[in-house]
């Protein structure tokens, strides 16, 4: 494992100014001093591995750095512009420098976890890569090798959401039963935004707060209040059209 990382690190653009070591993040695109700094070095081997040497960055990643007060973290890319509900991290990475005792840190990864709804989280100080895995409340406990062995970790979990996007698909295309069960799971609060058509109508519809009683659909109409939900009868859907964080 280290042999890659001295290598990634070898490979970091660094630059001197003011007497200062300087690289460019990857992500944010600013300049970041990193004399002195041997977290911020480490989360940067860790950017620059993903982005340059995992191959899943853009096409299967996205990564956010310093979001939600997290180091890093990894998002599944999109792959249907209209279907974007709000999505949690993917994994959540917190570094560390070298010389610290990642053993310390297990509650802190364990707690954004939790909070974050996240299935995954790693743990990484350049010697080492610990993986949290949920397991019915409790958490897996397992080191990596190498920093290759997160592209697997990745497109496991990522192919775990597919069968979302084909419901998705199947919605569009007038299934009834597949737009009951995305708004079961999408549509219940204000988080989501829900674009779809009845039969007879002209006009889109965009709701949220959705739940089904029998044969009916009732939710409310974004923007709009009123202490009576609107309802259409399942029979009249036509498809759906979008869902979008």
């Amino acid at each position: 494992m280290t042999d890659l990382q001295q290598e990634i690190n070898t490979r970091l653009i660094k630059y001197k100014k003011d007497y200062q070591e300087y690289t460019k993040c990857l992500i944010r695109e600013i300049q970041i001093p990193i004399n002195g700094r041997p977290e911020e070095l480490v989360r940067q081997i860790f950017i620059h591995f993903l982005i340059k040497e995992s191959g899943l960055f853009p096409d299967i990643i996205n990564i956010k750095v310093e979001e939600n007060h997290h180091d890093v973290e990894i998002y599944k890319k999109q792959k249907n512009s209209n279907f974007k509900p709000y999505q949690s991290p993917l994994i959540i990475v917190e570094v560390k420098r070298e010389d610290v005792n990642l053993k310390n840190h297990y509650n802190q990864i364990q707690r954004y976890l939790k909070k974050s709804f996240c299935d995954i989280g790693i743990l990484y100080n350049y010697h080492q890569i610990i993986v949290f895995t949920t397991k019915n409340d409790n958490f897996e406990i397992n080191h990596l090798k190498t920093l290759r062995d997160i592209q697997a970790l990745i497109l496991q979990s990522k192919n775990n959401d597919d069968d979302d996007l084909l419901k998705f698909e199947k919605a569009q295309n007038g299934n009834f039963n597949n737009f009951a069960y995305l708004i079961s799971k999408y549509g219940k609060y204000t988080t989501n935004k829900v674009v779809f058509k009845v039969k007879q109508q002209q006009s889109e519809i965009e709701g949220y707060f959705f739940n089904i009683q029998e044969n009916k659909v009732y939710y409310d109409v974004c923007g709009k209040y009123s202490k009576k939900q609107q309802s259409f009868d399942y029979q009249d859907f036509e498809k759906l059209i979008s869902i979008a964080y």
